[in-house]
C-alpha cells in the first residue's frame, strides 16, 4: 500500500488533545477516531486510539473480521479501568475503519467513513441521530428566545441539555441484545457483535481508498475538496444545526467541531 495524501487535525489548537489518528503497516491501513470522555477529567478516547494504532501492527497479516474484532477488543480490555466493569462510559472507547490488503475490504466498526469507487460508506448510529435531533431543537429554541449564535458558541447549552443522554448511551455499546435498535458497535474491551459491523469489498479495479473520521461531514474522492467542505459549512453553519447537524456545535476559539482525520491509499 502507498500513502497518497493524509491530513489530520484536532478541533482545539492544542495537538497533544486530538483523539483521532491514523496508522499504514505493510497490510493495514486504518483511521481511529477516540470517543470524546463523558468523565470529567479523562482522555480515554485519545489512549484508546493510540492502543488500536498500536495494535495494528501486530495484527495477523491474513486476519478476518472475527480475528481483526477479537484482537482489537483484547487490547482495550487489558487496559480498562477496574471502574469500566460496571460503569460503561469508563471504558476506553474508540470507532475504526480499517483497509485489509490481503482480503480488500473495509470494516467499519463505529461511525467512521470510508469512500471508495465513487461512493461514500457511512455508519451512522441511530442514537446519536436523535440526539443531534434533539440538540438541533434546543439550540433553535434558545435563539428564538434571547440567545445569540457567539452565547452558543461559547457554552453549548444545546449539548448541556442531552449531555446526560450521551453518557447513559454508552450503554447500549456494543449490546448484545439482539432487539436492542439502539445498539452499536466500537471497540471498548467488551466483545463486538460480528453482525453489526460492514464488512465492503474493494473491486479489484479500484485503486484507491479513503478512511476518515466523522469530522468530515462529507467525503470526496481527494482531501481539498474534503476540507473545503468542510470549512463551508463551518462557515454558514457553526452552530451546526443545519447543513452540519451534530450533537456539538464549533466551540469559540477552536478549528473545528470536532477532530478530523482524512487518509487517501493507493491498493494496487
Amino acid at each position: 500500500m502507498q500513502i497518497i495524501e493524509h491530513f489530520i487535525q484536532g478541533k482545539r489548537h492544542n495537538a497533544q488533545l486530538c483523539e483521532d489518528g491514523w496508522v499504514v503497516t505493510p497490510h493495514f491501513a486504518a483511521v481511529v477516531d477516540g470517543s470524546t470522555s463523558k468523565v470529567a477529567g479523562r482522555n480515554g478516547g485519545r489512549m484508546a486510539m493510540e492502543l488500536v494504532c498500536k495494535a495494528l501492527h501486530t495484527l495477523p497479516p491474513l486476519a478476518d473480521k472475527a480475528t481483526m474484532l477479537h484482537h482489537l477488543t483484547a487490547v482495550l480490555a487489558a487496559h480498562n479501568v477496574p471502574q469500566a466493569a460496571t460503569k460503561a462510559e469508563y471504558r476506553l472507547t474508540c470507532s475504526a475503519v480499517i483497509y485489509s490488503a490481503a482480503r480488500r475490504v473495509v470494516w467499519q466498526v463505529g461511525d467512521c467513513l470510508c469512500r471508495f469507487g465513487g461512493t461514500t460508506y457511512t455508519h451512522n448510529k441511530l442514537v446519536d441521530s436523535i440526539l443531534t435531533d434533539a440538540r438541533c431543537h434546543a439550540v433553535q429554541y434558545l435563539l428564538a428566545h434571547g440567545h445569540t449564535a457567539a452565547d452558543i458558541m461559547a457554552n453549548d447549552l444545546g449539548r448541556a441539555i442531552i449531555f446526560d443522554a450521551l453518557r447513559e448511551q454508552t450503554n447500549f455499546q456494543n449490546d448484545p441484545n439482539p432487539y436492542n435498535p439502539y445498539r452499536y458497535p466500537v471497540f471498548d474491551g467488551t466483545p463486538v457483535d460480528h453482525a453489526l459491523v460492514p464488512e465492503l469489498p474493494v473491486p479489484k479495479g479500484v485503486g484507491e481508498v479513503v478512511l476518515a473520521s466523522d469530522g468530515y461531514p462529507m467525503l470526496f474522492d481527494t482531501w481539498q475538496p474534503t476540507e473545503a467542505y468542510l470549512q463551508q459549512v463551518l462557515q454558514s453553519d457553526p452552530l451546526c444545526i443545519a447543513a452540519n447537524a451534530a450533537t456539538k456545535c464549533l466551540m469559540a476559539g477552536n478549528v473545528s467541531f470536532d477532530d478530523r482525520c482524512y487518509l487517501r491509499i493507493a491498493t494496487n
